[in-house]
């Protein structure tokens, strides 16, 4: 005869408990890396968008106006969908200027010519001049949820930006003014 099955009562629970937690730890971290994955391609897409965008309208290019910032940031926003302006972080360099770093929402009301020309007594919108957008996007990960004592989110040694709980996503490009 076969003992009672009194003694094998919750044993599925139990079972389910050790083995889904972790599966679940699992499935929220793959769904992370792909959102973070997602997030990155999209903010460099966005930054060459608005380095072509930049580099087509320079000083001989009389079939279109020159850039600006505000061109330049529309251009990255329209490329980049799903990145919130508030928290893009742009910088801009060209050959003869310092590099200006500034929020993606600032950008959008600046209308200052860009790279500057001719009428900033500077060369940098001719052709053969080397401009550079570089932009930075926090990403907070639902992880950390997982983490004792984190709380919101997780802070990554030297790699944070727009806070202490991010992790600030890089993405940079650079070419030569074509007109």
């Amino acid at each position: 005869m076969s003992k009672p099955k009194r003694n094998r009562i919750g044993n599925a629970t139990i079972e389910f408990t050790l083995v889904g937690i972790p599966l679940v730890f699992v499935l929220i971290s793959t769904i992370e890396m792909a959102r973070g994955m997602w997030i990155y391609h999209t903010l460099a897409y966005a930054i060459k968008g608005g380095t072509r965008y930049a580099v087509a309208r320079g000083q001989n290019n009389s079939g279109v106006n020159h850039s600006s910032y505000q061109g330049v940031c529309t251009a990255i926003l329209q490329a980049g969908a799903g990145l919130l302006k508030e928290d893009l972080i742009l910088t801009f360099q060209s050959a003869t200027t310092q590099p200006t770093t500034i929020t993606a929402a600032s950008c959008l009301s600046n209308s200052n010519q860009w790279p500057p020309g001719v009428t900033a007594g500077k060369i940098d919108d001719q052709a053969g001049q080397t401009i550079s957008i570089s932009g930075f996007y926090p990403f907070v990960s639902a992880i950390s949820m997982f983490w004792p004592g984190a709380g919101p989110g997780m802070t990554f040694q030297g790699l944070t930006c727009n806070g202490p709980l991010a992790v600030c996503l890089p993405a940079a490009s650079q070419d030569v003014m074509q007109f």
